[in-house]
């Protein structure tokens, strides 16, 4: 049995596989992709897994193939589909109620008060300098990321795979790199594969310290803004349930599976059964909620977390302290790493801007001071048990 990772194959690798004859874009129906190559047979059974429903599929024209389809349950995919709009702002008045469109420009304007952001996207050129250097910080954050979550994580484990391939597919305009910036340091950063003007959102993170500030939520704006103006048919975000995912699409999608075989040859029908049957069984158990005790499981085996517990502070506007002998504090120094996310929830609730902020070490251990319009705000971080 060959097995085929279809939505893998489609953005990682930017192809698809032969036994696709057609496939039609089901949101206007219109001819998404159309092979050129011959498939005239298959030494073995094929057994291909996650073809998004979003896509019609038109097999091979061959009398002895058979085509078996099998729901995948418990697979959810997130889309944006674009609907021959062009402008962000009448596509979001269009497609969002008022309420999600002024929480999102409030989200964006906010974090947009706070720093000076900028944004930047890799799309056909970027230097292998620049390249390595994203691909690092995207490490690091995945690493934090997951660690934080303590869970493992594909992309991680397969992390070569992906620094190997994806510079070449950007200089390609098969991939690109979102950027999002504070102060000129990047703070979000997203691939994004590229395939008959879809764009996949593929793998997104970012620096937890601002994550008051929603980056996914801005990121998902920025790149639908650029999908707008590229003439895209789709923001694609995956499978995976999360909030931000859901509240985003306006077309939620399922997957199959499609099992290719010769059906004039009893070995491949023998085998596309078996393999027909071990899906649905699968499907039995994620409906008895298997899947999510195996995924405790993991959770539990993978108990190795360094990342280090929610810090807690407590913070109070002082009228008496003076800052004159206190030593003060460079927040993007490591030194003081651990107190970036206080700060930053400090901006966010006082809508001030990094620039505005004094920071200084407090007289005594475990606090630090924060002068901002001439108020004196004292915090003190309490130690982790």
């Amino acid at each position: 049995m060959k097995r085929i990772d279809f939505y893998a194959t489609l953005t990682e690798h930017n192809e698809v596989p032969l036994f696709y004859k057609t496939l039609i874009y089901s949101c206007n129906n219109s001819v998404y992709y159309k092979h050129n190559q011959s498939c005239t047979e298959t030494e073995n059974p094929v057994s291909i897994k996650l073809f998004p429903l979003y896509l019609k599929p038109e097999f091979r024209d061959n009398p002895s193939f058979e085509v078996k389809k099998v729901p995948q349950k418990k697979i959810t995919g997130y889309a944006i589909d674009l609907k021959n709009t062009n402008n962000i702002d009448g596509f979001l008045t269009q497609e969002y109620s008022k309420s999600f469109r002024a929480n999102i420009r409030r989200l964006k304007k906010r974090f947009e008060d706070c720093f000076t952001v900028s944004y930047k996207m890799f799309f056909g050129s970027i230097s292998k300098e620049d390249y390595n250097f994203y691909m690092g910080e995207l490490h690091k954050m995945l690493t934090i990321r997951f660690d934080q979550r303590n869970e493992s994580n594909d992309i991680l484990n397969n992390w070569s795979f992906y620094l190997e391939s994806t510079y070449k597919m950007v200089l390609e305009k098969k991939a690109s790199i979102f950027v999002i910036y504070e102060n000129n340091i990047p703070v979000h950063v997203c691939i994004n594969h590229h395939f008959n003007n879809i764009l996949f959102v593929s793998i997104p993170s970012y620096d937890i310290d601002y994550s008051k500030f929603a980056l996914g939520n801005i990121s998902i704006y920025k790149l639908l803004e650029w999908a707008l103006k590229n003439n895209y048919l789709m923001v694609d975000m995956a499978y995976g349930t999360l909030e931000y995912k859901r509240r985003w699409s306006n077309l939620i999608y399922d997957f199959e599976h499609h099992i290719i075989y010769d059906k004039s040859k009893f070995g491949q029908v023998l085998a596309s059964t078996l393999e027909v049957n071990k899906i649905q069984l699968k499907n039995i158990l994620k409906r008895y909620g298997f899947d999510e005790y195996v995924k405790k499981l993991k959770t539990l085996k993978n108990r190795k977390r360094t990342f280090p517990e929610e810090v807690s502070y407590k913070i109070e506007e002082v009228s008496e302290t003076s800052t004159n002998n206190l030593e003060p504090i460079d927040i993007y120094s490591k030194e003081h790493a651990s107190i970036k996310k206080i700060v930053f929830e400090f901006l966010y609730a006082k809508k001030a801007h990094i620039d505005e902020l004094k920071l200084f070490k407090g007289e005594t251990p475990n606090t630090f001071v924060i002068d901002h319009k001439n108020k004196t705000h004292l915090v003190a971080v309490i130690p982790t048990p």
